[in-house]
């Protein structure tokens, strides 16, 4: 066995409780800390001949998700014939994720964690700190794994410091759905947009008017779209292993300016996003213009009903604020670096990359898959649906889509020009609360900007 450096076992408790959303805080005066620089390159990890081979896992699960985290979790089992200990944990997600962060600090905690789950955690501070398994030698000497398998460019958004510390295991996109008819209607055309700005812009533009239809709700099939558009404009807001914040400042403000505008009919206290499987009666009755389906099938199955009712529709992907079409990691997994059961942590995610569980709407972790022959044969092989008394069924004799609908679809889905990691829920937060005042006219761009760059450096250097 080659002698390898590996990644120190934990960090104290206090580095890691600042991984945890309440580490944001307001500074009191206007001074700008010097960030902390991201620590020099890990220069090795451990290899594949490395991994602890036992007969046993450690996975934690929230209790609320019990049903449907066990049917993933069966399903490994069945597979590997590993045995799982399961770890059900009582709360909501922040409770969550302070007893995945605590019990790491003691030296215990799951041997992988789904860090989707954990959202509340800035898995980029996690990883630089230590917390994760370098898995960048394994992969490369794993026999069984080909990263030509995946969508380009997904693996290299997970990399700190260029080790791979995280796995995608899917991302997501602004892809939209309308209908031709409503298009038209609001005198919408996609030829004028080159960039999320453009598109928010144009939005807020013709909603006065489309507001006057009784029938209508609103632009998007949500309320409180900000994250969302940030998140997909691709602006990067910490470049964590530079120490520098709010590096894209013109795309920023660029994209904050558009929003302005579009803030009055998109805002509300509550902060709730309406979540759909499927929204195509909705668009077809006009309540609203766009909707984003949330994963493959939900983009098919209103497809397909939408074509039962001979209703044209029409999706595109937003581009970012670049002009180019970015993807986000929404889920990815890691394994903890105090991990006493490591080979069969690394089994754990190699079984939800594969191909089978990428394609399985039950075991998917996320909302696209990353894996290029589950996307392919996800929409090739979809079948189409018929109607029976007001009910949608499966027709599995017949595919939902025509080859050629099925290749422009595909290329839809895929043509992702770069991905980039989920910005932590509350660094978003920390943006929208920073500007709420320019966006209500009650302060200038300026000072609101020098309050958020103030925040961010504070978090950044903590």
């Amino acid at each position: 066995m080659k002698n390898r450096r590996i990644v120190s076992a934990f960090l104290a408790v206090s580095l890691l409780l600042l991984l945890f959303t309440g580490c944001a805080k307001t500074p009191d005066r206007a001074e700008t800390p010097e960030p902390v620089k991201a620590p020099d390159p890990v220069i090795e990890g451990p290899g594949f001949d490395d991994l602890v081979e036992t007969d046993s896992l450690v996975i934690y699960i929230m209790k609320d998700y019990e049903s449907i985290e066990m049917n993933r979790i069966d399903q490994f089992r069945l597979a590997t014939g590993v045995n799982v200990e399961v770890v059900s944990v009582d709360g909501d997600i922040f409770e969550y994720t302070e007893r995945v962060i605590n019990d790491l600090a003691a030296g215990s905690g799951p041997d992988v964690l789904c860090l989707s789950d954990a959202f509340t955690m800035d898995v980029t501070k996690a990883a630089m700190n230590g917390s994760f398994l370098d898995l960048t030698d394994i992969l490369a000497e794993d026999p069984e794994f080909s990263e030509d398998d995946y969508l380009d460019g997904v693996f290299e958004a997970c990399q700190v410091n260029g080790r791979q510390y995280m796995i995608p295991t899917s991302y997501d996109l602004s892809f939209t759905v309308a209908t031709d008819e409503k298009l038209k209607e609001l005198g919408f055309e996609w030829d004028k947009i080159n960039s999320m700005s453009d598109f928010i812009k144009e939005i807020a533009y013709l909603t006065p008017d489309i507001t006057e239809d009784p029938g209508f709700q609103q632009m998007l099939h949500s309320k409180n779209f900000f994250s969302k558009l940030l998140r997909t404009s691709g602006i990067c807001l910490l470049n964590y292993e530079t120490g520098e914040v709010l590096p894209d400042e013109k795309e920023l403000r660029e994209f904050l300016e558009a929003y302005k505008l579009y803030f009055p009919y998109d805002y509300d206290e509550t902060g709730t996003i309406i979540l759909k499987s499927r929204a195509d009666r909705e668009l077809m009755a006009g309540l609203f213009a766009f909707w984003f389906p949330s994963n493959i099938e939900s983009i098919v199955n209103s497809l397909c009903a939408m074509q039962l009712e001979s209703c044209e529709y029409v999706y595109h992907v937003i581009p970012d604020q670049t002009e180019e079409i970015t993807g986000y990691i929404y889920s990815q997994m890691a394994i903890s670096a105090n991990s006493k059961n490591s080979l069969n942590a690394y089994k754990f995610i190699k079984f939800f990359l594969s191909e089978e569980a990428q394609k399985n709407k039950r075991l998917q972790q996320g909302i696209l898959p990353i894996h290029k022959g589950a996307i392919e044969k996800s929409i090739y092989e979809a079948p189409a649906v018929y109607e029976n008394h007001g009910q949608l069924f499966y027709d599995y004799e017949t595919p939902a889509f025509s080859e050629e609908e099925a290749e422009i679809l595909e290329a839809a889905v895929t043509g992702v020009d770069r991905f980039v990691l989920r910005v932590p829920q509350n660094v978003t937060t920390m943006v929208q609360e920073s500007m709420l005042p320019f966006f209500r006219d009650e302060k200038s761009y300026e000072e609101c900007f020098d309050d958020l760059k103030n925040k961010l450096t504070l978090y950044l250097s903590e």
